[in-house]
């Protein structure tokens, strides 16, 4: 977000405060709050008096949080802009990289435990385990994770398997909230009313990833 303060922010503060509705994030022209699905229409129009309008149905802010914007055109295509540099192919780097941190520490706790002089810290006694373990289930999820676009189908790895989805059979993608701060997981509505999900992930990767997919099955398949 912007450093510089719009001359709008401490108007919208004050009325937001009064109104019950929490700030999450703001800039120039945008304003993210938090907000119910049941009360998204309420808050857009209790903000219209400052020029701001939803860049998304208000009914569908699953996650917690709706973006507003002053000029919505410009700052719908952002997203896009942003989602096409993304490589959304793998989970982010600072996902990837976190099995190696916890493995380390598990072995600097292993090594803690065999050359201290007894009697062993308990602390290395449990700790070395529960990180090794924790590692191990991290490998899983985030080196086991991929995702390939083609004309005909999405396919995605979860824990080293794949799944091949038919784009005719995927109706809607959303986000909604997971466990974890700033953690969304990404949702394919399938026909017949079916849903399976990708992942959980945070929360701009999630977002890339699901506006990428509606981009796709927006135009009946990635096309290359």
């Amino acid at each position: 977000m912007s450093k510089e303060t719009p001359g709008w922010l401490p108007e919208v503060t004050a009325a937001c405060r009064s109104a019950g509705i929490e700030i999450a994030a703001w800039g120039p022209d945008t304003l993210v709050v938090k907000v119910s699905p049941e009360r998204g229409n309420e808050v857009v129009s209790q903000l219209r008096p400052w020029g701001f309008a939803p860049i998304e149905d208000p009914d569908d802010a699953e996650s917690g949080l709706l973006e507003l914007s002053r000029s919505p055109a410009a700052t719908h295509a952002k997203p896009r802009e942003k989602s096409a540099e993304i490589d959304l192919s793998r989970r982010p780097l600072l996902e990837r990289v976190t099995p190696v941190f916890g493995a380390a520490l598990s072995i600097v706790c292993f090594w803690n435990s065999s050359a201290t002089a007894q009697p062993t810290p308990w602390l290395f006694v449990i700790l070395g385990p529960v990180l090794l373990i924790a590692s191990l289930s991290h490998a899983l999820r985030f080196w086991g994770w991929r995702l390939q676009m083609s004309p005909r189908e999405l396919r995605v790895r979860r824990n080293f398997r794949w799944t091949a989805i038919p784009w005719r059979e995927i109706r809607a993608a959303n986000t909604i909230p997971a466990w974890g701060r700033n953690q969304e997981a990404v949702i394919l509505t399938l026909a017949a009313h079916a849903t399976i999900s990708l992942g959980t992930f945070s929360y701009p990767f999630a977002r890339a990833l699901r506006n990428r997919l509606r981009e796709a099955i927006a135009g009946g398949g990635c096309q290359r």
